[in-house]
């Protein structure tokens, strides 16, 4: 509905200039608001997308950045995984190594255990035999030591009774050829002796 008119009489022309020009003024006022309005908002935009740029500039760099660290974990991942590998195949190599090693030392000292107590063996006898062969010489040795002594005592004692007999006959024979010769002087004359 088309607003009401307010009296019936007729306006001026000066206030319609006057009405007018207030409205241009106003109009224009507004253009003009409207124009700083539009230029700000336009600044603002302009710098909204320089800032806007920034950012995808610096989330293009971020990617750009995310991307190559990705790769290179993946790099690294790689690396390592196939280093891990490897050490895992070295070790497990190694472990059978030693495991080989242990079992062959074991065989080793398992049969070194027993040539160790075969020998102790031996060596018991060999010492109960050398000991035994010692007793018997002692006793050899002592038998000998008591047959030569009585055989040193025996010869001794027959040397001495042949001695003694000898010394006997020997003294009985003197005896005899004293005898005999006194009775020979005598029965010649030739001298007197006493013995």
């Amino acid at each position: 509905m088309p607003p009401k008119k307010k009296g019936k009489g007729k306006k001026k022309k000066g206030d319609d200039e006057s009405e007018l020009e207030t409205k241009f003024k106003q109009t224009q006022h507004e253009v003009d608001a409207l124009k700083d309005q539009m230029a700000y908002r336009r600044e603002l935009t302009r710098r909204s997308l320089a800032i806007v740029d920034t950012y995808r500039e610096q989330m293009q760099a971020a990617q750009v950045n995310v991307e190559e660290i990705q790769s290179d974990m993946k790099a690294v991942s790689s690396g390592l995984t196939q280093q891990y590998k490897t050490m895992q195949m070295e070790l497990g190599f190694k472990i059978s190594q030693l495991e080989m090693e242990l079992t062959a030392t074991k065989s080793r000292l398992q049969t070194t255990e027993q040539d160790l107590a075969q020998q102790r063996i031996q060596y018991t006898h060999m010492q109960r035999d050398k000991d035994d062969h010692i007793r018997k010489l002692d006793a050899k040795i002592s038998n000998l030591e008591t047959a030569f002594e009585n055989l040193i005592d025996f010869g001794f004692d027959d040397i001495l009774d042949r001695l003694t007999k000898q010394k006997k006959k020997m003294d009985n024979d003197m005896n005899h050829i004293l005898d005999k010769n006194k009775n020979l002087l005598r029965d010649q004359n030739v001298m007197h002796l006493e013995m």
